[in-house]
């Protein structure tokens, strides 16, 4: 007879028998480890259906408000002169714009010197910088009396910059450059040089350009401000200028239909992606053996069919048009939707009212939605947050279990390999005297 790995005695593959009876004793955990996964596909699932679902009421909130609804654009012919966008509460109309001037910075030009690193070039003493009315009181002494010494001082200041320009001149070269950062007539510089004594020069400044405010003319009324971008002039509109024009020029601010239409767009392809995803979770195909983690969820269905009779409710936000269908907004077979953009678009410019409130009104279809919205996926009681919930509930007691079943199968392990080394101890006894009783009856026969 053969002996196995583990059966010295009886012969028997012991090790291979206890596996295959802990394999047979393991399937039950097997089977709860498939439930934790498909479980956890189930939640997975639900979690991306509830943020598409989101996507929705996100669409719908960035509209919700009529000012974000009706969204205007600014028409102009090219000109370097000026820029004009929109904003929230345009106003629509025509606008002629003429740039007069442009807000600068002040300048400030010292007189040449031929040096600009030896100290005691400038005089000792104190130099008082004012810059936009803050005074700023410099000391010159012989660590920074140069040139480039009292242009690191300035430069220092708050607004302001400094520098030495090399002109290239023959003699004295080297002038002191002094800007300031922000336009506006306010932002002006003044040097008083009055307490610089000694040895060394006393600078002279020339002011080179002076700071000024900008100047535009809004049909025909005269608008400054002290800066180049005039963002309070017209409600709902910024201009920015760049340089002036001989001319005013004219800008026409009217309705953006393809604005509006592309932000209803947006509240169709979420809805839409919420139809495409359920479908391609509750695939399911026998013969390839193909079933998506949502089949037969009857959470989803009601769900998706409360959706869909949001969609094609009447509404009570308009006089005329009380339907999405009627702005050209439609279902197709498969549940998704699709704009007409032609008749979107000739709503909009026989019914622009009904089309806002639509959207906009409480009596809408926006608001309508939003609700809907709120009780599957409000983060308190949300009906698909809630089954989220008890999915990972779920999950949890069946890891618990899964635990549950180390221990027992650890166990019933144990168990099988004492039984079979007791067994192989018996047989080993059992061998010994069966040996004995042989050789006494040879032993009796001789």
């Amino acid at each position: 007879m053969g002996f196995g790995v583990d059966g010295l005695i009886s012969g028997m593959n012991t090790g291979a028998m206890v596996d295959s009876m802990v394999a047979v004793y393991s399937l039950p955990q097997k089977s709860l480890e498939r439930d934790i996964s498909n479980t956890t596909k189930q939640k997975t699932a639900v979690g991306n259906l509830i943020g598409r679902i989101d996507a929705i009421d996100d669409a719908i909130a960035a509209i919700e408000d009529e000012a974000d609804f009706k969204s205007y654009k600014a028409d102009y012919a090219d000109t370097d002169s000026f820029k004009v966008s929109t904003a929230n509460g345009a106003i629509p109309g025509n606008y002629s714009i003429a740039v007069n001037q442009l807000a600068t910075t002040e300048l400030e030009v010292s007189d040449g010197f031929d040096d600009k690193s030896s100290t005691g070039v400038i005089a000792e003493g104190t130099l008082t910088v004012t810059y936009a009315g803050t005074d700023t009181e410099i000391t010159v002494d012989s660590s920074n009396s140069s040139l480039s010494g009292i242009a690191a001082a300035i430069d220092e200041i708050d607004g302001l910059s400094a520098y030495v320009l090399n002109t290239g001149s023959a003699s004295e070269p080297y002038k002191l450059v002094i800007q300031g950062e922000d336009t506006g007539k306010d932002n002006t510089i003044e040097l008083d040089t009055s307490a610089l004594t000694g040895s060394g020069s006393v600078p002279t400044f020339t002011e080179q350009r002076a700071s000024t405010d900008a100047e535009v003319e809004i049909n025909g009324i005269k608008v400054t401000d002290s800066d180049n971008s005039f963002g309070d002039a017209v409600p709902g509109l910024d201009i920015d200028i760049y340089q002036t024009n001989a001319a005013a020029e004219n800008v026409t601010v009217g309705l953006d239909k393809d604005q509006i239409e592309s932000n209803v767009q947006d509240v169709v392809d979420a809805y839409n992606s919420v139809i495409s995803y359920v479908d391609a979770q509750t695939v399911y195909n026998t013969d390839l053996g193909i079933a998506g983690p949502l089949v037969g969820n009857t959470t989803v269905t009601r769900v998706l069919r409360k959706l869909a009779s949001v969609v094609g409710a009447q509404y009570s936000s308009g006089s005329t048009l009380d339907s999405l269908s009627l702005m050209g907004i439609t279902s197709n077979t498969d549940g998704t939707l699709s704009v007409d953009s032609s008749e979107f678009q000739d709503a909009l410019d026989d019914n622009l009212d009904d089309v806002v409130g639509m959207f906009t009104e409480s009596g809408g279809f926006g608001a309508a939605m939003r609700e809907q919205i709120d009780v599957y996926t409000d983060t308190v009681d949300g009906t698909l947050e809630s089954y989220k919930g008890s999915l990972e509930g779920q999950i949890r007691d069946l890891e618990d279990s899964v635990s549950d079943y180390d221990y027992r199968i650890k166990r019933y392990e144990e168990r099988l390999r004492s039984q079979f080394a007791t067994m192989e101890s018996l047989l080993g006894g059992m061998q010994g005297t069966s040996s004995y009783m042989a050789q006494m009856m040879s032993n009796n026969s001789k």
